[in-house]
């Protein structure tokens, strides 16, 4: 979803996205919390590598590893 993005999204946005596409759902109270901790936590354990880059507070966008 970020890949397609024209620009990068904060969690919220990508939430009103991602069950339409299909990509994920969730029947958790918090559930744009729980995406941007998941992001987070990618970008911190593969940090080049991972599929995501914070671009600013709150928002972020695809990297080449999600190309891939």
């Amino acid at each position: 979803m970020l890949v397609l993005a024209a620009r990068p999204m904060n969690t919220k946005e990508m939430l009103e996205k991602m069950p339409a596409d299909g990509l994920w759902k969730t029947g958790g109270r918090t559930p744009a919390s729980t995406i941007y901790a998941a992001i987070l936590r990618e970008v911190r354990a593969k940090g080049k590598d991972a599929r995501f880059r914070k671009t600013d507070r709150g928002k972020f966008e695809s990297t080449e590893a999600a190309r891939r």
